[in-house]
């Protein structure tokens, strides 16, 4: 962390006051917190840094709100978290389940506690979506797994559209209180990708 004459607080007042020299400072400060942050979640070297300076560009953009900040980690931790889940939940539900984890959970780095920690977090989430009623578990996957939008899905389904979101409110809800039995860290990272 670079020397500074200003403390955090005052770095932050000062980019809430439209301080480009004091943003910068913060910008260099947390990069490499924030970019590590998401490498951890996407793997991706290219993602990562998207994401760190979409975060720091919304920090930038909604610098006003900084004023009211007590704790300025703790706002860019929020932020940062908020934009990488988004980003996450869009990838996990936009391929077919089992297919995208594999992908996603293949990397060499791995360390056999990890991959009996996958295997389990999958076999939660399995029995999660196996135990819902079959027309919530149907709603759900098409929505979440095959990225079918409510009037897709109610057309297939032969429903109406309320019917359809009524369904997969009921199954997210049922599978968070699932999941939410079983919070070891990934399966609690997909829970809170659910809960979104």
């Amino acid at each position: 962390m670079p020397t500074s004459l200003h403390t955090e607080n005052e770095l932050v007042q000062r980019v809430a006051a439209g301080n480009e020299a004091a943003y910068k400072e913060l910008f260099t400060r947390y990069w490499d917190q924030i970019y590590s942050t998401a490498l951890m979640f996407t793997k991706s070297p290219e993602m990562s840094e998207d994401m760190a300076q979409e975060v720091f560009a919304r920090i930038w953009v909604k610098r006003e709100k900084l004023k009211e900040v007590v704790r300025f980690d703790d706002y860019l931790f929020i932020t940062a978290r908020n934009l990488i889940f988004d980003q996450m939940r869009q990838k996990v539900f936009t391929y077919e389940h089992g297919v995208y984890l594999t992908e996603y959970f293949s990397d060499a780095d791995l360390t056999p506690a990890d991959n009996v920690e996958l295997k389990e977090m999958e076999k939660i989430i399995q029995q999660g979506i196996s135990i819902l009623p079959p027309q919530q578990r149907t709603a759900f996957c098409l929505s979440r797994f095959q990225g079918l939008k409510h009037e897709e899905i109610a057309a297939q389904m032969g429903i109406s559209k309320e019917s359809v979101k009524s369904h997969i409110v009921r199954a997210i809800a049922s599978l968070r209180k699932h999941l939410g039995d079983h919070a070891e860290p990934m399966t609690l990272f997909v829970w809170m990708l659910l809960m979104l």
